[in-house]
């Protein structure tokens, strides 16, 4: 995976729309390994994943639940990002970005929630969405909403000055997924930076 400027905050919409199209994803063992010499990465664990894209900047899961048209997707992104004076100004980075990409023409957002996160010992950003979308690309749901929550993480890369990479996890579909916390955690926790001097 090699740094690109592609935002990370609007990749959804191409993820779903990719998966709702007829041509076929390759499966993906769970836990399947993806790393590289910039992040360790796997398939989430569970069965039933299959490949969506992967390409330098952006390694993309995704997977269909058990009503019509409901679907879930895993991704890690590699991204630039400008200099921050503090982690206010890398929160609201993040928070500007979501906005942006999700335009209120299209999506009504229920809940958001963007808080820094230190745990990790470098800077991250915290981000927990829930929104209707107003114009769903799936036949079964034309003309009708669907539920998008979204689960992610934004952070700086701790040893790369300039780099960013962000781990998201998310369902579409009428309703709620209620283990959609387990999962995104596990997800996320999951992916971290690979050491120095253990590149595959």
């Amino acid at each position: 995976m090699k740094p690109g400027y592609r935002p990370a905050f609007g990749l959804l919409l191409v993820a779903y729309t990719s998966l709702s199209a007829s041509s076929p994803h390759p499966a993906v063992s769970p836990n399947q390994d993806f790393s590289n010499s910039t992040l360790q990465l796997h398939a989430p664990a569970s069965t039933g994943w299959y490949g969506v894209a992967q390409t330098p900047t952006l390694v993309e899961f995704g997977k269909s639940g058990t009503s019509a048209n409901e679907t879930f997707v895993a991704a890690v992104i590699l991204m630039r990002l400008p200099p921050f004076e503090n982690t206010d100004a890398f929160a609201e980075y993040v928070r500007e970005g979501v906005i942006k990409d999700s335009p209120s023409d299209r999506f009504d957002t229920t809940e958001s929630i963007v808080q820094y996160s230190p745990e990790r010992g470098y800077p991250c950003v915290r981000y927990h969405g829930i929104s209707n979308d107003r114009k769903p690309r799936t036949s079964a749901f034309f003309g009708k909403t669907m539920r998008i929550e979204v689960v992610a993480l934004y952070c700086e890369h701790p040893t790369k000055p300039g780099l960013g990479f962000a781990v998201t996890f998310s369902h579409r579909g009428g309703n709620a997924d209620e283990n959609i916390g387990k999962d995104a955690a596990d997800f996320i926790d999951s992916v971290q930076v690979t050491p120095s001097g253990k590149a595959p």
